[in-house]
């Protein structure tokens, strides 16, 4: 593969290969694509590319890899088409984890990576704040209520006022930090570097930022605990069930990052038993969540299938930003979002 070139000089033109179902809807965006840039193909398999010769393969500088569902392109069929692509450049992930996609080749070589870090962060702490006043204000019991027309008020309680544990401060846990703050919330956090930059003293969203080896004292301050990080193997299983059994009677865990950053069962016992209030789970160990789960019956669970960001725009946003992206290519200037591959985000 040809040397990664991150800025450099300027090129006039491009050749972009697209790994996506050609009917996802999202593509409609790549009509704005910037002039000197022409999409070679676009397919999901090895097959769809069949027909390009060893010139066109060898001419691509750039994949984009997208689409949802059936229309996304695979970690494996990128592995079988890689060996062709010669003289790839830069990749581009419309999605923001990384997990299901990298592969051996892609990490030790020299082609820049890149993903849709930040496309997602605000819609998903949307659903941070909604998680916490689903407890706060304990919805499930006012459906109960209005099913059975039940009038009986109730105590309800502020957000106003109590911590919210941010594991993981990057662009998610950064934007659930701001809504929660909003919110008149306290706000703590855990990164591995704790030193808080000129900006974000400036904010003054964060009080306090615990290290990787204090996720217990971390779990033990806060109301509310969400996890905003993505899997690797230093997050695998990172809230086991010491640290779950750190978190306050009340406290209520939830998860937008990665289902295997958590130990499942662990929590899972904690929620039947009653010793955490409740947890949001928007993301599962093994997904889609078998249908035996035990955390599908239990009421002090808000469970949703992997959808916490699944808005109508989230692809179309993320193709807009790989269109940006290849205008800074295009002008030779730095990537954004380029990604550390060994780390795996």
């Amino acid at each position: 593969m040809a040397s990664a070139t991150v800025g450099g000089a300027p090129r006039a033109s491009v050749s972009l290969l697209v790994v996506s179902g050609p009917d996802s809807p999202e593509l409609s965006v790549l009509q704005r694509l910037p002039a000197g840039v022409k999409v070679v193909a676009v397919g999901r398999t090895p097959e769809d590319f069949a027909h390009l010769s060893a010139e066109q393969c060898a001419g691509v500088d750039v994949m984009l890899n997208c689409g949802v569902g059936k229309n996304a392109g695979k970690r494996d069929d990128i592995r079988a088409l890689w060996p062709r692509l010669t003289n790839l450049t830069w990749m581009h992930s419309a999605s923001a984890g990384l997990e299901h996609l990298l592969f051996p080749e892609l990490v030790e070589g020299p082609v820049t990576l890149t993903n849709a870090k930040g496309v997602y962060s605000h819609s998903l702490a949307e659903y941070c704040l909604t998680a916490c006043n689903w407890f706060a204000k304990d919805l499930p019991r006012l459906r109960r209520q209005q099913a059975a027309a039940n009038w009986e008020p109730y105590d309800v309680e502020e957000l106003r006022g109590r911590t919210l544990g941010v594991i993981g401060y990057g662009d998610i846990g950064q934007a659930c930090a701001r809504l929660a703050k909003a919110f008149r919330m306290r706000v703590v956090a855990l990164r591995r570097r704790t030193e808080l930059s000129a900006e974000e003293k400036a904010a003054g969203v964060m009080e306090r930022m615990y290290s990787p080896d204090q996720l217990h004292e971390l779990m033990a301050a806060s109301d509310y605990v969400v996890m905003a990080t993505p899997h690797t193997p230093a997050t695998d299983k990172m809230v086991g069930a010491a640290a779950i059994a750190a978190m306050r009677p009340h406290g209520v865990f939830i998860n937008l990052g990665r289902g295997k950053c958590v130990d499942e069962e662990a929590l899972t016992a904690a929620l039947q038993a009653g010793r955490i209030r409740g947890a949001a789970l928007d993301v599962f160990a093994t997904e889609p969540l078998p249908a035996d789960s035990p955390l599908w019956g239990l009421d002090n669970v808000l469970l949703s299938p992997h959808c916490a960001d699944r808005t109508k725009e989230f692809q179309f946003e993320s193709l807009e930003f790989f269109i940006e992206n290849l205008g800074r290519f295009l002008a030779g200037q730095p990537l954004a979002n380029v990604c550390d591959k060994r780390s795996g985000y």
